[in-house]
């Protein structure tokens, strides 16, 4: 009887000390993702370096669930830090699947919230649970030995109440939910494009080059610099004599898309002001009189513009877009004193470029 009860004291105290160290478990390896020009890198490693956990690094711009998934599975992580400078998602495995542990905001780009976004971050990982696909629960406050003999078993007589892998809180859903729709700038970083267009006014159309870039100055809207310029010149006929012109148009405005980039089909829309830029030389003149010199007519103009992007590979698109504008005043052709053409009230473009995507 003295030895039984000798091996109950045992097992309650081996019981005693292995529940705690069960409670404890973390992951052992951490992926730290995001861009690798981002200063709040080196403070989630050494927060990282400070748990003594092993560190793996990749060069991110999405924290989606696909990119981090496939991240965690190619460096054999247990967990995942990724960040895209706004925030820091904290991924962690449970069985097979990956889950969203936690999305820690990074409330503003000072060195004192960044230090203090990546140690709530790094944080978050000593509840994460063993990598067994196992729950690990609070140690109880005392064990109770339940009936005598070789059925005998220890008890916590004050157990605390657990949930299986499958019994997630309801809030890890809303909390996974909400980095998804914010992790991928809906404005791209830079995007590149060049095509061809029409250009129109009151006397016509031609055929235009098109060329822009898309400047993501936030993560809803992008800063548009854009030139068109009509390759050949125009010819203005009268009585008196012809002259020909070209006109070209500097532009710079913002752009609204509607959609992600990884989006088949991008709707945009899009605002701004310009400098139309007509270059006038005579070419034929009735008597020298009327002949008069060549001549740059400028104009200010303000314009709207709507655009459809559709997918054709991962980093290249093809945008058609419509574009209507209005100068300040008509560009009037003259010759010999009376008006030959008119350019800019109102006017008017058609174009198709192809773009490149820098994500």
């Amino acid at each position: 009887m003295l030895d039984r009860r000798v091996m109950m004291s045992v097992l309650g105290v081996a019981a005693t000390l292995l529940v705690p160290a069960a409670a404890e478990a973390a992951p052992s390896r951490v992926a730290i993702l995001g861009p690798s020009d981002t200063p709040i890198l080196p403070r989630l490693q050494r927060n990282v370096d400070s748990m003594k956990l092993e560190a793996s690094h990749a060069t991110v711009s999405l924290c989606t669930r696909d990119v981090v998934t496939r991240l965690v599975n190619e460096l054999g992580t247990d967990a995942a830090l990724c960040t895209d400078g706004d925030q820091i998602g904290v991924w962690v495995r449970e069985g097979e699947r990956l889950v969203l542990k936690d999305a820690v905001v990074v409330q503003s780009a000072d060195a004192r919230a960044q230090e203090l976004a990546a140690a709530r971050a790094v944080m978050a990982l000593r509840t994460v649970p063993a990598t067994d696909g196992t729950t690990a629960s609070a140690p109880p406050t005392a064990f109770t030995i339940v009936a005598n003999g070789p059925s005998a078993t220890i008890t916590p007589s004050n157990p605390e109440p657990t949930t299986t892998p499958t019994e997630a809180p309801p809030a890890r859903d809303t909390v996974a939910a909400r980095p998804r729709a914010s992790a991928e700038r809906i404005a791209p970083r830079l995007v590149l494009g060049a095509g061809p267009a029409i250009a129109g006014s009151r006397d016509g159309s031609s055929f235009a080059i098109s060329v822009d870039a898309e400047i993501g100055v936030s993560r809803y809207v992008a800063l548009v610099p854009w030139l068109q310029v009509v390759p050949a010149n125009r010819l203005a006929e009268a009585p008196l004599g012809s002259a020909s012109f070209r006109p070209t148009i500097f532009g710079l405005g913002f752009g609204i898309p509607l959609l992600r980039p990884s989006s088949i089909v991008v709707p945009r829309i899009g605002a701004g002001y310009g400098i139309l830029w007509m270059h006038v030389a005579p070419e034929t003149a009735s008597t020298p009189a009327t002949m008069r010199k060549p001549e740059d007519l400028l104009a200010p103009m303000m314009y709207a513009s709507t655009a459809l992007s559709v997918k054709v590979a991962q980093d290249f698109r093809v945008a058609a877009e419509g574009m209507f504008g209005v100068s300040s005043h008509d560009m009037v052709v003259r010759i010999g004193g009376a008006p030959a053409a008119h350019w800019g009230v109102p006017l008017a473009s058609a174009a198709l470029r192809g773009e490149w995507v820098v994500q």
